[in-house]
């Protein structure tokens, strides 16, 4: 295990895909030119969008440039996932640096990103244990509405970092944060908050808006996008199995969608086999399509699934989203099966 890809799933307790090993080998090949080309397309359309939004000041066309510049900034989160997996690309300092400005975007420790992460990976929707699962079922209406626009994210993670910038460690952080990783969160908890006061301070001190044009307003304004598509990975799914074709949604989506959200909406696949980088995860899925459930046809289908199960668990509390299985397959395993 490298130090950029801490993932530890325990894999004789998961299901698993028959697939030629060879085959999986190659497909966790890693490489930098098809990151560097996902990450060109993000910031020219950053730059796009920071044009519009210099050429609308002082109309009300302002308005959606700003949403439209946030909704793509927003999508760091993409970059600092894959990064954080460090399977974005081949050089690990890029990585590293690429995980650095999109963490900073995103507002998270990259280091405790990274091994929160892999927890959640490790314990993949399994009630009080992983780390990343922020709601339990029945899901409620809000908790759906919330997540969307990024309520339920940019508090908490807000809190999250100023407590780690105060060197407050938890006694749950501390089951997925070796020791001597500690120090290192604290530390770039401070970083980050620094960089932040910075901007801040410039922008009192400069009598600028340029801070709060191109970073903190948008990233509030458009965070409905990628939370939009965040949202749809585990929600309403089954919990406490261990089987990521239940309690994980894959989905269909157009190729611009899949290159801001660096493929992950292949999101079964993702998970059954964490090593293999975004950019391969097309052709696992065509390895193992004939064993994994339909993917939902859309974001907008994903989340009218979503719904309609929070719905049903009114009067079912145990009712969750549910894709069948293809008949060849075997069945989901209980947690601890």
């Amino acid at each position: 295990m490298s130090a950029t890809d801490p993932v530890q799933t325990v894999r004789s307790a998961w299901w698993e895909p028959r697939i030629d090993r060879a085959v999986l080998k190659r497909l966790m090949k890693r490489s930098d030119a098809p990151g560097l080309r996902f990450l060109a397309i993000w910031a020219a359309l950053l730059v796009a969008g920071g044009v519009a939004i210099h050429l609308s000041r002082g109309t009300l066309w302002i308005v959606p440039a700003v949403v439209a510049y946030g909704f793509v900034l927003g999508f760091a989160y993409a970059p600092s996932h894959e990064c954080a997996h460090g399977t974005a690309f081949r050089t690990r300092w890029l990585n590293e640096a690429v995980l650095w400005a999109s963490s900073f975007v995103w507002g998270e420790s990259p280091t405790h990103r990274r091994f929160a992460h892999s927890h959640h990976h490790t314990h993949t929707w399994h009630w009080t244990v992983d780390a990343q699962m922020g709601y339990t079922n029945p899901v409620r209406l809000r908790t759906w509405f919330g997540d969307i626009i990024g309520l339920l994210e940019f508090w908490p993670r807000a809190k999250l970092l100023v407590r780690h910038a105060r060197g407050r460690i938890t006694d749950r952080e501390r089951t997925y944060l070796p020791e001597n990783q500690t120090a290192i969160v604290v530390r770039e908890a401070r970083l980050l908050m620094a960089g932040y006061v910075g901007l801040l301070a410039w922008a009192a001190i400069g009598q600028t808006w340029v801070p709060m044009l191109y970073f903190f307003i948008p990233r509030f304004a458009g965070a409905f996008g990628v939370y939009s598509f965040i949202t749809t990975q585990h929600m309403a799914m089954a919990q406490d199995v261990n089987d990521h074709r239940v309690c994980t949604r894959s989905m269909t989506n157009a190729w611009l969608s899949r290159v801001l959200y660096w493929n992950m909406n292949y999101h079964i696949e993702h998970h059954v086999y964490p090593s293999v980088p975004f950019h391969a995860l097309p052709a696992l899925n065509a390895a193992i399509r004939d064993q994994l459930p339909e993917p939902s046809p859309g974001l907008l289908a994903a989340h009218v699934e979503i719904v309609r199960t929070i719905l049903a668990q009114r009067s079912d509390p145990s009712a969750t989203a549910y894709h069948p299985l293809p008949q060849t397959a075997a069945g989901p395993r209980a947690a601890g099966g």
